[in-house]
């Protein structure tokens, strides 16, 4: 299982990573935005690191179940003087100044208590555990991606916005300096439609160097120079979403929610595992000799039973025992918080969407009827009925409201990827 998760985890990556190209004049899609930090994100890559770590101890817990084989060699050499004492009072041929053994050792464990079964199967579970947090940990860097690209294309609609504010500033300079020379402005009306025009390219700069810090956080996610490449946002104004139930329910089985209880198994069958410290333990080894000292030369081998039952060892044993029941229940905790918290924050991402899809509507409606009321009192003043002041305040109500909407167009896609990414329903 973990395998197959892990596989289809870096192949999704290698697939995209083949798929980023490089910046061109093209224009940048959130979706490649996204690939080019999946290839560079180096905090997946650790995380990949972490599985294939959990992987080689789930093997290495196996390990315990086959059989050891090694070749030993000793050559023990011994005080000559007391050899000689020995061998003048008869133990000649069994005490020897130079005694050395080479041998082939083969040990095959019979039992301990299933610890190997336990450590291998809660290794595995870290694994799935650590895919799981991989997969959650790329749908965060898909909503630290968006945001940044949003960021980006909010502060550019902002500066358009602002830039048309300004074209229909200065159309009105040069309206009004017409009628000043037709005697029907004043000094002081184009005087004041140049600072309104002065204070939008002061506006614009500020935009500008706004936009250059939104590209630099875009690039440093990237790992790409998106400085001046063009953005092309493609999620629609008014995206589609699935009910507050629905929503819940993907919630609730989002990864991070499985890697909890996975770690959960994991932390269970640490139980499990301590506890077989209260088991005896068997095995059987064997030895095959090929230099012995001389009065064993002609026994080539032996063979021999092991049993170990742990009698007292200090309490080791049953403090190991408690801590991993309390790790266990600090586990189970976390997934009870957990699935509140995600409960939490997707009925309120939930929430927080329908009143934005709202507010974008009203603000729709209202960037209209400001665009008609800056259209007749221009009309108006034109024919002498309003002031020039009148003029100004409208076309300041205009920019604003377009910066409104466009804005609440901008948090509705901002709610609509969040939602997805808390319920990992990405578009």
């Amino acid at each position: 299982m973990t395998k197959l998760l892990l596989a289809a985890l870096v192949g999704t990556l290698g697939a995209r990573l083949c798929s980023a190209q490089e910046v061109s004049s093209s224009s940048v899609t959130l979706r490649r935005c996204y690939d080019w930090a999946l290839a560079q994100s180096e905090d997946l890559r650790r995380r990949q690191e972490d599985i294939v770590q959990a992987d080689a101890s789930a093997r290495a817990a196996m390990g315990g179940l086959f059989p050891k084989a090694s070749y030993d060699f000793t050559d023990t050499y011994q005080d000559p003087k007391g050899v000689d004492t020995l061998n003048s009072q008869g133990f000649g041929g069994f005490i020897q100044k130079e005694q050395p053994e080479s041998k082939f050792t083969l040990r095959q464990p019979l039992f301990s208590g299933l610890r190997e079964f336990s450590a291998f199967s809660g290794f595995r579970q870290q694994s799935l555990r650590d895919s799981y947090r991989f997969q959650r940990a790329s749908r965060e860097l898909y909503l630290a991606t968006a945001g940044s690209f949003y960021s980006v294309v909010g502060q550019e609609v902002e500066w358009a916005n602002t830039n048309a504010g300004l074209e229909l500033a200065r159309s009105r300079i040069k309206e009004l300096q017409g009628f000043k020379r037709l005697g029907k402005a004043r000094d002081s009306e184009v005087f004041t439609a140049q600072a309104h025009a002065a204070a939008l390219q002061a506006q614009l700069k500020q935009i500008e160097a706004r936009i250059g810090s939104a590209r630099a956080e875009l690039s440093f996610l990237t790992g790409k120079d998106l400085a001046r490449a063009p953005l092309a946002d493609e999620l629609p104004d008014r995206p589609a979403f699935a009910t507050l139930e629905e929503s819940l329910a993907a919630g609730q089985e989002r990864s991070d929610v499985r890697a909890q209880k996975a770690d959960l198994a994991a932390n269970e069958l640490k139980v499990r595992y301590e506890k077989g410290g209260y088991w005896p333990s068997i095995d059987v080894s064997g030895h095959y000799y090929t230099r012995r000292a001389t009065y064993l030369s002609a026994i080539h081998w032996d063979a021999m039973l092991s049993l170990d039952v742990p009698i007292f060892e200090g309490g080791t044993t049953r403090a190991n025992v408690r801590r991993a029941l309390s790790a266990y229940r600090q586990s189970e905790l976390a997934l009870s918080e957990l699935a509140r918290r995600v409960a939490y924050l997707v009925g309120r991402t939930h929430g927080e969407l329908l009143a934005a899809a709202a507010e974008a509507q009203s603000q729709e409606e209202a960037a209209a009827a400001a665009q008609k009321s800056y259209d007749s009192l221009l009309e108006e003043y034109r024919l002498g009925l309003v002031t020039n002041l009148d003029v100004l305040q409208a076309l300041d109500l205009l920019q604003t409201q377009r910066n409104a909407r466009d804005a609440a167009r901008l948090n509705v896609k901002r709610l609509f990827i969040e939602l997805g990414v808390a319920t990992e329903r990405l578009p």
